[in-house]
């Protein structure tokens, strides 16, 4: 037999024995961590990015208060809702009988749009029952309290064994951190036509500076919990990055949303680059993805084990996503048919449990993917079933190996997870967190 051959009839019978083992499985529990979906830009965005811009242009006039989630965010949740209803049906997972006896569970952000991300997203997934939203306010009953399990903050909270050392923590992100280079601006600024703008005038160049510094304050002159931020011109190219991406989502003519000028896929993607490398300076660094992301790997920790929901969502942003995918070492990916290739617009990081159908000791698995919609889906707010999902790309992590069904064993992904979470005293004493695996 030829080897051609020989590889072939390996291959089929390779593909075989994993679309069987697939089929002897039954799904037991899904974990979900999301991001909000599209809108309006932040509110501390809103008078910089008019700066930015030559006078002849003009952004968008959104229809809700900035940082908001639109209308039409609001029915992509709802498509999307609907599409994984069709999933779960087809893999017999009964929600309606489930969430009448308190095993789906949603929670959100304590902003506008995660609240209202989840709440569309339950309208479409569980459309005959209200399905309640637990999130946390400030004191005098308003959103925006500061919730470490989905907000990235800088987190000395946790540790029992000392004083949190903060000295130590700094001296070590920034050696992680490196020498950090500013990405290419050119394209951006032309498609702003910067050199016109006020923002130029004001600060003396046509150009965002090269200068990149990331602040790693713990708390504010009040004592509330800070997130990461950054300082130079990188901090002003992501406000427009951000904002070109929104328009390019929320617009009909795709040319009005670039001002005029007529951009290809990949000249949005050069857009959308400079936000994902944003994201990914300050949320990746080893030490800083395991300290901010600690409380939310504790949460989905407690719903993946025996006693949590059958069904949980957790509605966060794209900083959370990338931290917790960080901090349990993802292989380093870029997902296809979007502009952006890390955590898309209302993207959900999904981690689903298999148990075995038979045998005398039935194996538990763990499947974890990026589930979100193509930048075409989301344009064009295309209706999504079983013939036409949504991207669905499997996701990969340093240290744990797959089983032959290209899944995790549970047990191994759990103490994957129980490793990173662990990591956290590390960060305490400004040591680097995986040195020890």
């Amino acid at each position: 037999m030829n080897k051609s051959r020989l590889f072939i009839i390996t291959l089929l019978l390779s593909v075989c024995s994993i679309v069987f083992a697939q089929e002897d499985l039954y799904l037991e529990k899904v974990t979900i961590l999301s991001r909000h979906n599209v809108r309006a830009p932040l509110d501390s965005y809103l008078s910089t990015l008019e700066e930015m811009t030559a006078n002849r242009h003009h952004w968008t006039r959104w229809s809700v208060p900035g940082s908001n989630l639109t209308l039409k965010g609001g029915a992509l949740e709802t498509l999307f809702g609907e599409y994984f209803r069709l999933w779960l049906e087809k893999e017999q997972f009964e929600l309606d009988s489930l969430a009448s006896v308190g095993q789906v569970y949603f929670g959100a952000s304590s902003k506008q749009r995660t609240i209202a991300t989840a709440r569309s997203f339950a309208a479409g997934l569980i459309p005959l029952k209200t399905i309640d939203v637990d999130f946390k306010r400030k004191e005098n009953g308003d959103v925006g309290f500061l919730d470490p399990d989905y907000l990235p903050l800088l987190n000395d909270n946790s540790y029992s064994d000392g004083e949190f050392d903060i000295a130590a923590f700094k001296a070590e992100a920034y050696r992680e951190l490196g020498d950090l280079q500013a990405p290419s601006y050119t394209f951006l600024e032309k498609i702003l036509g910067m050199k016109r703008s006020s923002y130029a005038r004001k600060h003396g160049t046509q150009h965002f500076d090269n200068h990149i510094g990331v602040c790693l304050d713990f708390h504010d002159k009040d004592g509330n919990p800070l997130e990461p931020t950054m300082r130079g011109g990188l901090k002003d190219a992501n406000m427009a990055s951000d904002a070109f991406i929104l328009q390019y989502y929320e617009m009909n003519n795709p040319r009005d949303a670039a001002f005029g000028h007529r951009l290809c896929f990949n000249d949005w993607k050069r857009l959308a680059y400079i936000k994902d490398y944003y994201g990914e300076i300050l949320f990746t660094a080893p030490i800083i993805s395991v300290n901010i992301s600690h409380c939310m790997l504790k949460r989905i920790q407690s719903e993946m084990a025996s006693r949590g929901h059958k069904f949980a969502l957790f509605c966060s942003h794209d900083s959370m996503i990338t931290a917790v995918l960080a901090a349990l070492r993802v292989v380093p990916y870029e997902l296809p048919n979007t502009i952006e290739s890390q955590t898309p617009i209302g993207c959900k990081l999904v981690l689903e449990q298999w148990g075995e159908t038979s045998g005398s000791n039935p194996k538990r698995y763990v499947r974890v993917r990026l589930v979100y919609q193509s930048s075409d889906q989301i344009r064009g707010m295309r209706q999504m079933d079983l013939d036409n999902p949504p991207m669905s790309f499997d996701l990969c992590f340093t240290g744990l190996e797959k089983m032959p069904n290209g899944m995790y064993d549970y047990d191994d992904f759990m103490h994957h997870l129980q490793n990173s979470i662990e990591a956290y005293n590390a960060t305490a004493i400004g040591r680097h967190p995986f040195l020890r695996f």
